[in-house]
C-alpha cells in the first residue's frame, strides 16, 4: 500500500508521479510546529493558498501527472488538512511525510536516547497518523531528512539511525536530502553500521553535486537515486546524469522530479509558472537526444510506485 492524504491506495493507482515537490514550504517554524504537534492549521489562509496551488496541480494533471510526493518535513510546515483538500479538489494523490521535526540543536541538549526517542515519534506518526480528518487517518508515506552540508554532524547521524529504525518497524522508506556527493560516503558508513536496507533509502538531490563514481557506488549499495532538480533550463545537465544511470543498468531505481514550491511559484505567476518543466522541456529534450519517452514515463510511474509501496507485514511486527 501507498499512504496518501486521502488514505492508502494500491501501487497500481499511483500513476505518473513527481517524486520530490513542495506544496507550500512554511518558513515560520512556530507555525510549522503548531501544525505538526498541535494539529492546528491556519484556516484563514487555506482558501487563498488553494487559489495559487490548485491551478498549478491541474496544469501538471493536464500533462498526465497523477501523483505528487510532498517532501516538506514537519519542520517545513506540512499542512495535512490542506493536502487532503487539494487532493480531493484536483483528484490527484499526494504522499505526505514525517521526518525532521525539531531544531537540530536539541541533539546537543538531549543526546541521551535521542535516536530511540526520535524513531519512536516517527513510528507513532505512522501508527496513529499525522492527523485524522473527516474520518481519514492520514499516515506518512515516507520519512524525510535534510542533511546539512559539510562533515556529517552528530544530529544528522542520529537522525539517519532513527530513520532506519523507524523504517524497519513501519516499512515506509527514507527520503534523504544530500547536497554534496562526498557526504554520501559518510552516510553509507552510518547506514552500514546499522545494517540498513538500502532498498528503503533514497539519495535525494543526487543531481546537485553528482559524479559518476559516487552514483555508481550508491547504485552498487542498492540506494535509490533522486534526479529531482529538473527545472526550467536544466535539461541538458539532467539528461547527462540520467543517461549515465541508464548506462549502469540502474534506471529502475531513479526518481524524477523538479523540487518546486507550488505555492510560491503559483503566487509569482499562474500563467507562466515553471512547475510543468519536466513535461514541457525535459521529456522533449530527452526524446530529441535518443531517449525513449516511454522509458521516461515508465520511470515516473513504476519507480515511485515501487519505492513508496509499503509491505503491510512490517506493521504487524
Amino acid at each position: 500500500m501507498i499512504f496518501t492524504a486521502r488514505g492508502p491506495i494500491y501501487k497500481e493507482e499511483l500513476g505518473i508521479t513527481l517524486g520530490h515537490e513542495h506544496i507550500k514550504w512554511e518558513a515560520d517554524e512556530f507555525l510549522a510546529n503548531t501544525m505538526y504537534f498541535d494539529k492546528k492549521y491556519p484556516e484563514e489562509n487555506m482558501e487563498s493558498d488553494r487559489n495559487y496551488i490548485v491551478p498549478v496541480m491541474l496544469d501538471i494533471k493536464a500533462r498526465g501527472g497523477k501523483s505528487i510526493v510532498e517532501t516538506s518535513p514537519p519542520i517545513g510546515g506540512q499542512n495535512v488538512r490542506l493536502l487532503k483538500m487539494l487532493s480531493e479538489q484536483t483528484d490527484m494523490h499526494i504522499i505526505p511525510c514525517t521526518g525532521w521535526n525539531m531544531t537540530k540543536q536539541l541533539y546537543d541538549v538531549f543526546p541521551d536516547h535521542f535516536e530511540e526517542q526520535l524513531a519512536n515519534r516517527w513510528i507513532k506518526d505512522f501508527k496513529e497518523g499525522l492527523d485524522t480528518i473527516d474520518g481519514i487517518v492520514i499516515r506518512p508515506g515516507h520519512i524525510k531528512l535534510l542533511l546539512d552540508k559539510g562533515e556529517l554532524s552528530g544530529a544528522d547521524k542520529a537522525m539517519l539511525i532513527a530513520a532506519v529504525k523507524a523504517s524497519r518497524v513501519t516499512g515506509i522508506p527514507v527520503h534523504c536530502h544530500i547536497l554534496e556527493a562526498e557526504m554520501v560516503h559518510e552516510v553509507i558508513q552510518v547506514l552500514d553500521g546499522v545494517n540498513a536496507d538500502y532498498n528503503k533509502f533514497l539519495w535525494a538531490h543526487a543531481d546537485r553535486d553528482a559524479n559518476r563514481e559516487t552514483v555508481e557506488l550508491a547504485a552498487k549499495k542498492g540506494m535509490w537515486i533522486g534526479i529531482d532538480n529538473i527545472r526550467k533550463g536544466t535539461s541538458a545537465r539532467e539528461f547527462e546524469l540520467l543517461n549515465d544511470i541508464i548506462s549502469l543498468n540502474y534506471s529502475h531505481k531513479v526518481l524524477l522530479s523538479q523540487d518546486y514550491d507550488f505555492h510560491s511559484e503559483g503566487k509569482e505567476s499562474l500563467d507562466h509558472h515553471p512547475c510543468t518543466s519536466i513535461f514541457d522541456e525535459f521529456i522533449p529534450y530527452c526524446t530529441a537526444n535518443g531517449m525513449s519517452r516511454q522509458e521516461i514515463i515508465r520511470m515516473m510511474t513504476e519507480n515511485p510506485a515501487n519505492f513508496y509501496d509499503v509491505d503491510m507485514m512490517c506493521n504487524d511486527k
